[in-house]
């Protein structure tokens, strides 16, 4: 069989959730190519997603032994090894891509923040552009991010609250977009974006710059350098960031400057279940001098962090849930429109942002699917797809006419979007961008289409839901698409039933999600900390 299609085998299993299958197909187009950069790729990538990134550096390792000029072949290995907790073979690898590909900015990327996460003894040089750049007035609250001011609407909410509430708070962030290599000037278009939709304070937000050391080309490079693009570097008396991946970026600056701080332990963000690479970086988080609390956002969180790393009770605080934006939505949400009376169509929508390439993790290919099933019986049926999505991301020509793609939108456009949804799907599925990796329940972007008065149908993987009731506030769907479009056909079979189940959810949404639910604890905390850390 031709390597193309041994290839093109593995990812269709891969994105299906066989990974097994697509192990074997790869491991066939190896033995087709020996050596294949192509193959050694899909391969080594699959075996990290799997936590098997010993496997991952042996495939790569007998790939560069036929060519050793390919800079994407080390740069894999350095992602291999940084996965196999081998931080000094991580960044030779990355060197070794630095040099013969110096101008990739996944190169820089590579370089910069595996030093910035691993300074070693150089940790004074890597943070002393910071300190040369001190304020000597301390600030109370300092909030650090590798993604801020992109607009997400859990994190925005969070920052923004902290900010409102802290009259001497800042943000330090890298402004770095999801999934993408650093650039410079991605910080300041979405620190325009935010200042505009939110108006918020630019000048208490401020970007961080990494870069290399000694100058020269990143191949050269042996420490990182952390610096503000502008103003001056104000040190607080406690840091706090969300996400473990997050933690764990910013711990040698913590630790370096003396900072105490406390994180938010999230689902994603780099967080998996035992897997070998979030275990070691969590640990080194809980083991810090500097390190004081952590947030939790559900039990089974709870639960790992105890048994896995001893973290004392006494350290932890349990707030079931995630933030959503509430006054904002509220502020922007339009009377709702309903079917057959202000409105011809139902109207089903999927919100989410594609990391795979059908989205399957989202269950993108499963709400297709069932979609395609309803749309003979329900003609009226129209389905709406908001995210980084389009119409090849899978076959959509059943749909034809009767699906819109909307890209990429802010909460503004999303709360008078929702006022003429009548329905949202989320067949979330877990373990599938990697081994351990799971997503909250409900997903943020289903906890604002609901407090819009959207009807949510939701997977529950991870069994996290303790908070709505089934068939009350949500209708719980199973993960193949016969089965969502037979639930969803009951429910748009009966169209006044379905708005007093979204009423109903938008209540209770509301009481669980809400800000004087999520918000107002986690600033008496921060509160309560910072009064602990102050002399």
């Amino acid at each position: 069989m031709r390597l193309e299609a041994l290839l093109e085998m593995s990812r269709n299993a891969a994105d299906r959730g066989r990974f097994d299958d697509a192990i074997r197909h790869a491991e066939a187009a190896m033995a087709a190519a020996p050596g294949g950069a192509a193959a050694a790729v899909q391969l080594s990538t699959l075996l990290r997603q799997r936590s098997r990134a010993d496997e991952a550096v042996g495939v790569l390792r007998a790939a560069l032994a036929h060519d050793s000029g390919r800079a994407d072949l080390w740069n894999h290995l350095g992602l291999a090894e940084r996965n196999a907790n081998r931080p000094d073979a991580s960044l030779e690898a990355f060197r070794r891509g630095a040099r013969l590909e110096p101008g990739n900015p996944w190169t820089f990327t590579n370089m910069a923040f595996g030093l910035l996460r691993e300074p070693g003894p150089r940790a004074a040089e890597t943070f002393a552009p910071l300190g040369r750049a001190s304020d000597p007035a301390e600030i109370g609250l300092g909030l650090f991010c590798d993604r801020f001011p992109h607009t997400y609407g859990f994190l925005t909410q969070q920052f923004n609250t902290y900010l409102d509430s802290f009259p001497d708070c800042r943000v330090y962030s890298y402004g770095r977009k999801v999934m993408e290599p650093w650039a410079a000037d991605q910080f300041e278009e979405a620190a325009q974006a935010w200042t505009a939709l939110h108006g918020g304070d630019r000048s208490r937000v401020h970007q961080l710059l990494p870069g290399l050391g000694p100058a020269g080309a990143p191949g050269d490079a042996h420490h990182a350098l952390a610096s503000l693009a502008d103003g001056r570097f104000r040190k607080p008396r406690l840091a706090h960031c969300i996400f473990a991946m997050n933690a764990d970026l910013f711990r040698p600056l913590w630790e370096t400057l003396g900072i105490p701080f406390t994180f938010t332990l999230n689902p994603g963000g780099g967080f998996r279940l035992n897997d070998p690479y979030s275990d070691e970086r969590l640990r080194r988080v809980f083991a810090s001098p500097m390190f004081r609390r952590v947030i939790v956002t559900y039990q089974r969180t709870r639960d790992y962090i105890v048994e896995r790393f001893q973290v004392p009770d006494e350290r932890i605080v349990l707030i079931p849930g995630t933030i959503v934006m509430e006054r904002f939505l509220a502020a922007h949400v339009r009377p709702k429109r309903m079917f057959p009376a202000d409105k011809d169509t139902l109207d089903v929508c999927f919100v989410g942002i594609r990391y795979s390439p059908t989205g399957a993790d989202k269950g993108y290919d499963r709400f297709i699917a069932a979609a395609a099933l309803l749309a003979e019986r329900f003609p009226h049926l129209r389905l709406h797809v908001i995210g980084n999505f389009d119409a090849g991301t899978v076959d959509v020509s059943a749909l034809d006419g009767r699906i819109a793609f909307h890209g990429r939108r802010d909460q503004a456009w999303m709360a008078e979007f929702y006022s003429g949804m009548d329905a949202v799907v989320s067949p979330n599925v877990a373990d599938q961008l990697a081994l351990g990796a799971f997503d909250g329940f409900p997903v943020t972007s289903c906890i604002e289409a609901g407090m819009c008065g959207v009807a949510l149908f939701a997977t529950d993987p991870m069994g996290l839901n303790r908070m709505i009731g089934p068939e009350r506030h949500y209708v719980p769907i199973a993960d193949r698409p016969a089965e969502i479009a037979g639930t969803l056909a009951r429910w748009l079979a009966d169209p006044p039933r379905l708005y007093a189940l979204a009423e109903a959810g938008r209540k209770r949404f509301a009481e669980v999600w809400g800000e004087a639910a999520q918000m107002a604890p986690r600033v008496g905390l921060m509160r309560r900390w910072l009064a602990e850390v102050t002399p």
